[in-house]
């Protein structure tokens, strides 16, 4: 007899699973094939036990009907039993139940077994013996397998009474040689009594991300993208939660127009299945989950005082232990987040408001703005009061999570509509420093009666700062975020300098100065030149005229933030723009590290800059492989929160990657997207970015191909890009001026050059410096002036200041093609296999193509070729080996025909097959090939 349990912590739906099933199996095929193969071993005298263990709605319900459905089809007897409670069972209850449909259809048993089961049982009634009882249910079930195969489908067996669940057992081990398949079914932690038979188990996780969207997808595809998340967030996989968990939202809430339950409902099918584990529970402990329901992040001293406000002992927590809803960790933790949501929603109202005043209570002993039992408890002023104060103490320690949810439920509390609209933008306003835009306008979407100026205030700046980032529009929201910035006190967190830091972001991404100018006069007069916020700002108004002040400001303030621990991780983030923005990107680097390092779960407002700074810097620093792993994850995380704007960002970088390495269909996709999300939406920026990524694609691809023949260098620059404001005219100048020459239009290479040169760029870093340098040695190249090789020599010099590689190896390719020209090998060999190198491990293969091309016309083989080359030899027959030893020593064709008896022609034909295979182009590298293979002439 072979037994097998299953542990099944979840079990989703699958495109085999047959309409009947009520939420598919996705993504459990092995389960669906072991449970196959067990009806087929059974129906072919196999008999075999399986045991399925899993969560509440995981699907293990929905198997057992799956599995009954498909015995039912295949002509087999399906036998269903339903454990009850145990302590409402009487003795083979569960066992009556199974023998009923087969005592009550005449033709299911035969004559000789019809009565065997009953009279054993009644002889149980009288003397109490299982024995018989045991072996007459195998006789029984034995008999009718001999007819047909026998499937016992049992649903919940830690409900069965003892007596049931021991004859079933005893039927288990007596399978073998059967036509019968028992399959049982768990949702509790209690183990199959086969277990202790050394029954083998299979543990099952729960729902994968991607299988656990599509089930969602399936059941509610029109959720808000933050509804969505919260969803994903809380069932954790849980099929009956994806489905049931949104029934419980309404339309304003699965849209995204009105704030999520926090913590979210369960659903009516969720708790119908799972709701009665918490009711039955005592009312002290109860309360006690309830309360734990609204921590996010409890210290043991945190659940002892909140048992004894609560006027109940840590004991209470025992049932729901054992029942297997929470941990025995240090920390009491829900074993499952579904758990949290229903642990608030089916306590009693009496005892939710009573734990929120506790919680606000302890919220506020944590922080520090107040003693535990201030004020008296219920939803009166007084706990209003208390709930408003731990979230005012709670912006002040940055405790996002903590805020938001204490404003939330101040305002819930609240009679009065001008209340409930200030506390819910209070709340708002904690959203956005927590990093959770969906919410903050949720929140902020309820009509104001009539705010205080305040109010009003931080109303204008939550919306205008969220939407910036969720609904960009350069117009909208140029208007919206300045007049965010009006003076006076707000209420709840003020995100007017967050907001300020946008307005200068908008001047980067629309070419214009007036954003920046507008946040850097609303920034108060009190805020110094060494500033983090000031300093941000003015990088982005024009940091090429003012490199000198930002670079003294961020030497001041960046020892402050790191040695000093004076910054946290939103003035590490704008330290690390603004070093960015004067390139000094060894700096940004370190600032940005510190930044993510400091960063908390509750506190996520800095992060899409984070992670769009981060992906500009791994763009800047030749890190392509880790920016293609990167992106995909942050485009999720951002896409979460309907982050638009920093999914383009994200896009944009992953284009001028895909365009740097040639990937022909992926730059064709992303530029369409990226370009006409900058038309839709206002950005310069972006359409720059994707003008750029075209001009790169066009120069290395075209280039590879024609073989250094003029080419098309890309559509011409528009004429006003200014580089102080443009980043992209900046870091593609070197790139303009090749386009434009490759174009034969030396006037407009001459006007980025003349214009690069009035504006400074040279003074402005190492990394523009080299630009510069470059554009004039190309310009000097293609017009044939005479100092052309010493322009060359000092762009070399400023390469090696550069943190850019693909800019220093364009400079080398460039000026091995100039010294190729120019008929100087033997440099122009060096300087080629630097740029082959360096493409090389970029990975930019198109530009490396180049360079090969360009190795192949002196007649040097690239760099790594050597060995391969000596390999080949050895592939070589006798007769071309000869061929080429004898043309390696320099004889001509016709003394090597004279030496083997063969003409001129063979021997050419021979070096012509054989040099490709040693990766040569003339016979001069012979020799060299040779001796890297060890042989001797």
């Amino acid at each position: 007899m072979r037994a097998v349990a299953f542990t099944a912590g979840a079990v989703g739906s699958t495109q085999e699973g047959p309409p009947r099933t009520a939420v598919r199996l996705r993504g459990r095929h092995h389960v669906l094939t072991a449970v196959r193969t067990a009806l087929t071993e059974a129906s072919e005298h196999h008999g075999t036990a399986l045991a399925v263990r899993g969560d509440s709605g995981s699907g293990k319900s929905t198997l057992l009907r799956w599995a009954g459905g498909t015995a039912a089809d295949a002509g087999g007897q399906v036998l269903r039993v339903t454990g009850r409670p145990r302590g409402g069972a009487s003795a083979y209850s569960a066992l009556r139940s199974l023998m009923a449909p087969l005592l009550s259809a005449p033709e299911a048993l035969p004559p000789a077994v019809r009565s065997v089961l009953p009279d054993a049982l009644r002889h149980h009634a009288d003397t109490g013996d299982e024995t018989p009882v045991c072996s007459a249910l195998w006789q029984t079930l034995s008999a009718v397998a001999r007819r047909r195969p026998v499937l016992v489908a049992v649903d919940d067996w830690q409900r069965l009474d003892p007596s049931s669940l021991r004859a079933l057992a005893f039927l288990a081990h007596r399978l073998d040689g059967t036509r019968i398949l028992l399959l049982a079914a768990s949702d509790g932690q209690e183990p199959f009594p086969l277990t202790e038979c050394g029954v083998a188990e299979l543990s099952l996780a729960s729902l994968g991300e991607e299988a656990a969207r599509h089930v969602l997808s399936d059941h509610h595809p029109r959720l808000a993208a933050g509804a969505r998340a919260a969803v994903l967030a809380a069932a954790e996989g849980n099929p009956l939660a994806l489905v049931s968990l949104p029934t419980a939202l309404t339309p304003d809430q699965r849209e995204g127009r009105a704030p999520l339950p926090d913590p979210l409902l369960p659903g009516a099918a969720l708790e119908r299945r799972l709701g009665r584990r918490f009711r039955v529970l005592p009312a002290g402990t109860r309360a006690l989950l309830a309360a734990l329901a609204l921590m996010d992040d409890a210290e043991p001293r945190d659940i002892a005082w909140l048992a004894d406000a609560l006027g109940h002992g840590l004991d209470a927590l025992g049932p729901a232990e054992d029942a297997g809803l929470v941990s025995s960790d240090r920390v009491p933790r829900f074993v499952r987040e579904v758990h949290r949501c229903l642990a608030h929603a089916t306590a009693p109202t009496a005892v939710q408001r009573r734990v929120h005043h506790v919680w606000a209570e302890l919220g506020l002993a944590r922080v520090g703005g107040g003693r535990p039992g201030d004020s008296a408890a219920g939803p009166d002023g007084g706990g209003v009061a208390r709930l408003e104060a731990l979230g005012h103490a709670a912006v002040t320690e940055q405790r996002w999570t903590t805020a938001i949810r204490a404003f939330r439920q101040a305002g819930d509390l609240s009679p009065a509509p001008v209340e409930r609209t200030r506390l819910h933008t209070a709340a708002a306003s904690a959203a956005v420093c927590g990093g959770r835009p969906s919410l903050a306008l949720a929140l902020t979407q309820e009509p104001a009666v009539h705010p205080d100026p305040a109010t009003a205030r931080a109303l204008r700046a939550v919306r205008a700062s969220t939407l910036f980032d969720t609904a960009f529009h350069a117009e909208d929201s140029f208007r919206d975020l300045s007049g965010a910035l009006d003076a006076g006190p707000v209420v709840g967190a003020d995100v007017r300098d967050w907001a300020a830091f946008q307005l200068a972001t908008l001047s980067s991404l629309t070419h214009r100065p007036a954003p920046a100018r507008a946040a850097l006069g609303a920034l108060p007069a009190s805020v110094g030149a060494t500033d983090p916020l000031r300093m941000a700002v003015t990088a982005r108004l024009n940091p090429v005229a003012r490199a000198r002040e930002i670079r003294e400001g961020l030497s001041a303030a960046v020892d402050r933030a790191l040695r000093r621990s004076g910054g946290g991780p939103r003035e590490l983030t704008w330290l690390a723009d603004a070093a960015w923005r004067v390139d000094d990107v060894a700096l940004s680097g370190r600032l940005l590290a510190a930044a993510l390092r400091q960063s908390t779960p509750g506190d996520k407002r800095h992060l899409p800059h984070c992670w769009e700074l981060q992906a500009e810097l791994m763009t800047a620093d030749g890190r392509w492989g880790e920016l293609r792993d990167l992106v995909p994850r942050r485009l999720a995380e951002s896409g979460a929160e309907g982050l638009g704007r920093h999914v383009i960002a994200l896009k944009s970088q992953l284009l001028l990657v895909c365009a740097y390495q040639g990937r022909r269909e992926e730059v064709r996709e992303l530029t369409e997207e990226v370009r006409r999300w900058a038309r839709a939406h206002g950005s310069a920026h972006h359409a720059r970015l994707a003008e750029y990524a075209a001009l790169l694609l066009a120069q290395g691809g075209d280039a590879a191909r024609t073989g250094g023949r003029k080419m098309p260098g890309g559509a011409a620059w528009p004429a006003g890009a200014d580089p102080c404001l443009d980043t992209v005219t900046r870091q593609a100048h070197a790139v303009l001026v090749r386009g434009a020459l490759l174009r034969d239009d030396h006037e407009a290479a001459r006007a980025h050059q003349l214009r690069a040169q009035r504006d400074g760029l040279a003074r402005f870093s190492g990394e523009t410096l080299l630009l510069v340098r470059h554009g004039r040695a190309l310009l000097a190249a293609y017009t044939d002036e005479p100092d052309a090789a010493e322009l060359f020599d000092l762009a070399e010099e400023a390469a090696t200041a550069s943190a850019r590689p693909f800019d220093r190896a364009l400079l080398a390719l460039d000026h091995g093609m100039w010294l190729r020209r120019r008929r100087h090998p033997s440099v122009a060999r060096t300087r080629l296999r630097t740029a082959y190198e360096a493409f090389d491990r970029l990975g930019a293969t198109p530009w490396q193509d180049r360079a090969r091309t360009e190795l192949r016309a002196i007649g040097a083989p690239p760099p790594g070729t050597a060995r391969s080359a000596a390999d080949a030899g050895t592939t070589l027959s006798a007769h071309e080996r000869r061929v080429v030893l004898l043309a390696a020593s320099g004889l001509s064709n016709r003394e090597i025909g004279d030496r083997l008896r063969v003409s001129p022609r063979t021997v050419a034909s021979h070096l012509y097959k054989v040099f490709p295979r040693l990766g040569i182009s003339s016979r001069r590298e012979l020799q060299d090939a040779l001796l890297s293979g060890g042989d001797q002439l």
